[in-house]
């Protein structure tokens, strides 16, 4: 739900100014205003070195947490933390560079330095280290005084002992500072370093927990410090201090209990033009699942109504359509339970993304029931458990109104299946009107054909919904969507005789399709004329452009046939699946099987995620949700969920 906020000026005594701030941040009411909002306070840097080691410790093995409160030892446990990772960083930088040198200089084998320093000087000589492409060695003539020492990866390596430096065309010299014996012993005091060191920073892992009550209370200690720069003096600086902040009206008793404990003056003053007004959401239970869904595109404005509801509702809708699979339902309803199960004591966002994982999984479970589709198996019109089946009686109520009119489909299907001449029950008919294939699977076609033309429509129909109820929760803004609300229902009325095609409301409800044709389509000229006639009187001739919406709802209304698109590819691949299953010998057939549900499952997770989102955020917002709003961040304590 969304609570409208209001403004107020604070003026206090300047002593009470620390408990004052102390005891809102208790209460957690007040959205301060900062007067200069460039010049905000970031994250002190005791804040970011907790993060930093918090972030070390994320990444270390998982063990049993100790449980002190010692926060005194905060600052000495940080730095040590963050000293072992910055010399962890730094030694397994200097690894890899004397692995890189030591096969650079492996060729040469071990000797002493202090040695050839000797050498040169005692016998007045140079020596020199050289390395050119491989092959060098073998089509040049090399001087005396060049000595060929070995091939490797891709070079060849030559020493030289002249007078005075040289240097050979094709070749470059090497510089050597350490050779390869010191090279490897130092590369072994490293590991053992490092071994170390790793051992004395996994023994900071069981404070994982602590650090995170430390981050916590600096946290809380920076934003009551933020919150203190609100303050303004355009009174008394040394008697007094003056500061305004946003509450919502649901918070006043509370306000005026927190300012009475204070020699604190309130007073409601209006927003400034050029205020941004805060949006305050409060939600519990399902209706903070859909908050947290909402977040996801964009914050509501201060004048939007809450819609988080609505997206949780029908974003388990349109999963559950797009995943269209009960048994998929049931996999991912008994994963949900597993972890609640496993992981009972998890609470914050983790726990709400739980709670909607097992929502979608429920409503998955309940769109199979209802269109009896449980792991793309087929199950005959006339067994029992199709009789709670919607998507079955509607099957029968689409075949029942084809045959009592004896029109064009009920024709056609007889001439395919002429015994279909005296069969009056309807599942006997939808049975009857089946094949087999040349694996001698049957294939119910009447069914699976009337079936889909009512997925098809549902889509539609559940678009048409969608929409109106967008369009009548801003009704009192925009009046023209009263009449688009008419046009819309009309629409749906009339489109099916326009297409010479049977709807759910002739066959399941009896509307006699003349009567619903000349109904829609009144009720089309009337929505379009009362929706054009509402703008111009709401938005003087501007109103003139409404006529242009009448695309723009055709454009969002077709977009929902993606939840049929998305179901039937999700079908047919499932059939497909079990098709080149039973070509194959048993446990080759198994692993395809199950291969190929899993896949068919992750791609119904993200189609479902993603379109199902979409629909809300793109399609139902048009008509309900401004946007553009900045989230009320009332000053409070923070705490770990």
């Amino acid at each position: 739900m969304r609570y409208d906020v209001k403004k107020f000026l604070f003026v206090g005594v300047e002593r009470d100014k620390a408990l004052f701030f102390q005891r809102a941040q208790e209460a957690g009411i007040i959205h301060f205003i900062n007067p200069k909002p460039s010049q905000t306070k970031e994250a002190s840097i005791e804040v970011q070195k907790v993060a930093q080691a918090i972030k070390v410790l994320r990444g270390l093995p998982v063990v049993e947490q100790d449980e002190t409160h010692e926060f005194g030892i905060a600052d000495a446990m940080v730095n040590k933390i963050l000293d072992l990772k910055h010399s962890l960083n730094a030694l397994a930088e200097e690894e890899r560079i004397i692995r890189l040198e030591i096969s650079r200089v492996a060729a040469f084998g071990d000797f002493s330095l202090e040695e050839i320093a000797k050498i040169e000087k005692e016998a007045n000589r140079k020596i020199q280290f050289y390395c050119a492409k491989r092959g060098y060695a073998e089509h040049h003539s090399l001087p005396l005084e060049l000595i060929y020492i070995d091939s490797d990866h891709g070079l060849d390596y030559f020493i030289a002992i002249n007078k005075e430096s040289k240097q050979y065309p094709k070749m470059v010299e090497m510089f050597i500072d350490r050779p390869h014996g010191a090279l490897k012993n130092r590369y072994h005091e490293i590991e053992k370093e490092i071994h170390a060191k790793e051992h004395l920073l996994k023994s900071f892992a069981k404070y994982n927990t602590f650090l995170h009550h430390v981050l916590v209370r600096e946290l809380n200690d920076h934003d009551l410090e933020t919150a203190k720069k609100c303050i303004e003096f355009p009174i008394d600086k040394e008697n007094l201090f003056v500061v305004q902040g946003w509450v919502p009206v649901n918070k006043m008793n509370e306000l005026y209990a927190l300012v009475n404990e204070f020699n604190v003056f309130v007073e409601e003053v209006h927003p400034d033009p050029t205020d941004v007004i805060p949006t305050c959401l409060e939600n519990y239970g399902v209706s903070r699942l859909g908050e947290d869904l909402v977040h996801i595109y964009d914050t509501p404005s201060n004048k939007d109504n809450d819609p988080s509801l609505w997206v949780l509702l029908f974003f388990a809708l349109f999963f559950s359509m797009i995943i269209g699979d009960g048994g998929y339902g049931l996999v991912l309803l008994s994963i949900a339970l597993y972890i609640r199960y496993k992981h009972s004591a998890i609470k914050g966002m983790k726990k709400r993304f739980l709670d909607l994982f097992t929502i979608l999984g429920f409503s998955c479970v309940v769109w199979g029931v209802l269109t009896t589709s449980f792991f793309g198996i087929t199950i005959a019109p006339d067994n029992p458990i199709r009789h709670v089946s919607a998507m079955s009686w509607l099957a029968e109520k689409k075949a029942a109104y084809h045959v009592g009119r004896k029109d064009e489909v009920y024709q056609e299907w007889l001439k395919k299946v002429p015994e279909l001449k005296d069969v009056t029950n309807m599942e006997e008919f939808l049975v009857k009107a089946s094949s087999i294939n040349n694996r001698g699977t049957i294939s119910y076609d009447a069914y699976g054909k009337f079936s889909d033309n009512i997925m098809m429509e549902l889509a539609l129909l559940v678009g048409v919904i969608h929409i109106v109820f967008s369009m009548a929760r801003y009704g009192n803004r925009n009046w023209a969507n009263l009449g688009w609300i008419v046009f819309i229902i009309g629409a749906y009325l009339y489109t099916p005789s326009f297409l010479g095609a049977a709807s759910i409301v002739n066959f399941a409800f009896g509307v006699d399709p003349q009567i619903a044709a000349t109904v829609g389509l009144d009720m089309m000229y009337v929505g379009f004329g009362t929706a054009v006639v509402a703008a111009i009187i709401q938005h003087k001739w501007l109103g003139l452009l409404e006529a242009s919406v009448l695309i723009q709802i055709f454009g969002d209304i077709l977009s929902y046939l993606r939840l049929y698109a998305l179901g039937l590819s999700g079908s047919l691949l499932t059939a497909t699946t079990i098709d080149l299953a039973a070509g194959l010998p048993l446990v080759f057939g198994v692993i395809l099987l199950v291969f190929g549900h899993i896949v068919n499952i992750v791609l119904g997770i993200m189609g479902g995620v993603i379109h199902g989102l979409r629909l809300n955020f793109l399609e139902w917002y048009h008509y309900s949700f401004e946007g553009g709003g900045k989230m009320f961040h009332p000053l409070k304590k923070q705490e770990i969920e």
